[in-house]
C-alpha cells in the first residue's frame, strides 16, 4: 500500500471518526446530517466517558499471524532515539544508528525511533524501515504526541489532530513486516497534579482504542501497545485497561540520572530490581506481552564520575536478568540510547545529554562495550523473527 494511498485512506476514516456530528453511541460511523433547527450533538468523549461499541476489526490482532507470534514471543535487544545521527563518514554519508551499532560490534535485532508531533517524513520513511526490516531490525515507534504535559484536557482539545498525527504514521509504518508503535510513553505520569490522566479519566480508553482502529486500518501489520511509566503500582485499570484489552503488548521503562532525588543510588541493582518488579506487576493485571522500551541511565555525573560505571553494571544486570523477564512475559529490552546528544534537554537537564552508550563523537562508553561482550556470550538470545 502506497503512502498516498493510505493518507487518503486515513483521511476517509477520520471524518468518519467521533466528531460533533457524529452519532454519539458510534465512534465511526457518521450520521445524517440534522434538521437546521436541531442542534449538533456533542462528541461523546466531551462529556462522560461512555463503554460505546467498538468496530468490530479494531480488537483484530495481528499476533495470530505466525510471524508476530514470533515477534512477541521472541527476544529483542537494541538502541533508540532516531533512525540516523547527526555525525558523518570520512565520505560525508549519514551514519545510520543500528548500522553503526552492529559495525561496533553489537548484533542489535531492533531499533526504536521517538516521533514527536513535529514529525514528518523527511525524519523517517516507509522506505527506511523496510530496509530496517529486511536486515533484520523490528522498527519500534514510540509515539510521543501529548509529551510531558499530558492531561485529560490536552488530550480532548487535541485530539483531532492527533488522529491526524497518526495517518501521517501509518503511511510510514504500513511496510510489509510487522512494526510496533507504542502510544504515548509515560501517559500516567502524575506530575500534573490537576489533572492525573492516570487515575482519574476512563475516557482515555477510547481516544487510544480509536487510535488502534484507525492506525491498524491502513497499516495492518503493526503491533500497538500503551506506554506506562514506572511509577509504582497505580491503579491503570481506570485509564487504559479497556485500551490494553485491545492492544498487543505493554510496554515501559526505566530512567535514572544524578540530578534526581529518585536517580539510582549505590546500589546499581536498582535498575533491574524495579525493571524485573514493575513487570510483575504488569503481568499480573494484565496478562500481555511486555516490552522494556527504553532503558535510560545518564553517565552525567560532575562530581565523581561513577555514574559512567553504574551505566555500564545496569546493562550486565539486565543480562543476567533476562530469563527472570522472559518468565514474566518480556519480550525485549531497549536502551536510550546509542549516542550521547548534546542538544537534548528534558526532565533530568544536564543528564539528558549523556544517556547515550557512546560519546556525541562515536567513543564508546563502557556500557557499549558491556553490552557486546553480553550478546557475543548469548549469540541464541536475539530471536530471528523475519518469515522466510
Amino acid at each position: 500500500m502506497s503512502s498516498r494511498l493510505v493518507l487518503a485512506l486515513g483521511v476517509v476514516l477520520l471524518l468518519q471518526a467521533c466528531s460533533p456530528a457524529a452519532c454519539p453511541t458510534c465512534p465511526v460511523q457518521k450520521c445524517p446530517d440534522p434538521a437546521p433547527e436541531a442542534p449538533a450533538q456533542p462528541c461523546a468523549l466531551l462529556a462522560e466517558y461512555q463503554d460505546l461499541p467498538r468496530p468490530q476489526n479494531v480488537g483484530l490482532r495481528s499476533e495470530y499471524r505466525p510471524e508476530f507470534r514470533t515477534v512477541l514471543t521472541g527476544f529483542f535487544s537494541g538502541f533508540g532515539d532516531r533512525i540516523s545521527t547527526r555525525l558523518t563518514t570520512p565520505d560525508r554519508e549519514v551514519v545510520t544508528l543500528w548500522k553503526l551499532a552492529r559495525d561496533s560490534g553489537a548484533s542489535v535485532n531492533a531499533q526504536a525511533l521517538w516521533l514527536t508531533r513535529d514529525f514528518d517524513e523527511t525524519w523517517m520513511s516507509a522506505g527506511d524501515l523496510e530496509v530496517m526490516s529486511d536486515a533484520g531490525v523490528l522498527p519500534v515507534l514510540l509515539l510521543y504526541y501529548f509529551g510531558g504535559e499530558i492531561s485529560r484536557s490536552s488530550v480532548i482539545q487535541q485530539r483531532r489532530d492527533w488522529y491526524f498525527f497518526l495517518i501521517r504514521v501509518a503511511a510510514v509504518a504500513a511496510i510489509h513486516r510487522p512494526v510496533l508503535v507504542i502510544f504515548e510513553p509515560e501517559f500516567n505520569d502524575e506530575g500534573n497534579e490537576a489533572e492525573r490522566l492516570a487515575l482519574d479519566w476512563p475516557g482515555f480508553n477510547e481516544i487510544m482504542i480509536d487510535g488502534m482502529y484507525l492506525l491498524r486500518s491502513m497499516a495492518p501489520n503493526v503491533l500497538v501497545g500503551l506506554c506506562p511509566g514506572d511509577f509504582g503500582e497505580q491503579n491503570l485499570e481506570r485509564s487504559a485497561g479497556e485500551a490494553i484489552q485491545y492492544s498487543d503488548f505493554i510496554a515501559y521503562q526505566e530512567m535514572r540520572a544524578v540530578t534526581r532525588e529518585s536517580g539510582m543510588t549505590e546500589e546499581s541493582e536498582d535498575v533491574s530490581d524495579r525493571a524485573l518488579a514493575y513487570a510483575s506487576f504488569l503481568s499480573q493485571k494484565f496478562e500481555k506481552p511486555l516490552l522494556l522500551a527504553y532503558v535510560a541511565v545518564s553517565s552525567y555525573d560532575p562530581e565523581g564520575g561513577r555514574w559512567e560505571g553504574y551505566q555500564s553494571d545496569v546493562v550486565s544486570n539486565l543480562f543476567d536478568m533476562t530469563g527472570g523477564l522472559r518468565d514474566l512475559g518480556v519480550f525485549g529490552v531497549l536502551y536510550f540510547e546509542l549516542l550521547d546528544d548534546p542538544l537534548h534537554e528534558g526532565y533530568f537537564g544536564p543528564a539528558e545529554k549523556h544517556f547515550g552508550f557512546m560519546t556525541s563523537s562515536g567513543k564508546p562508553k563502557p556500557a557499549f562495550k558491556t553490552y557486546v561482550q553480553n550478546l557475543a556470550q548469548r549469540p541464541d538470545l536475539l530471536t530471528d523473527w523475519r518469515p522466510e
